[in-house]
């Protein structure tokens, strides 16, 4: 016998499926604003965040008997 109790995965309100074709506008949608930010270039804070990590990461495989607690 299957629960007739709500999901309670899903928050109270809100249908379980979107009506029509919105949940595949929506998909779209976020595909297409997705694959924009895939185009935008990287900030140069985070190209310098990347490159320190990167150094950092380098030094520690260099040095492994070096390793921090």
């Amino acid at each position: 016998m299957k629960d007739k109790s709500p999901n309670k995965d899903q928050p109270e309100g809100l249908p379980e499926e979107l009506p029509g074709g919105a949940s595949q506008a929506l998909s779209a949608a976020l595909q297409k604003t997705f694959e924009a930010l895939l185009q935008e270039p990287v900030p140069d804070k985070f190209e310098a965040l990347i490159a320190r990590i990167r150094e950092e990461e380098t030094q520690k495989n260099a040095n492994p008997d070096d390793e921090e607690s």
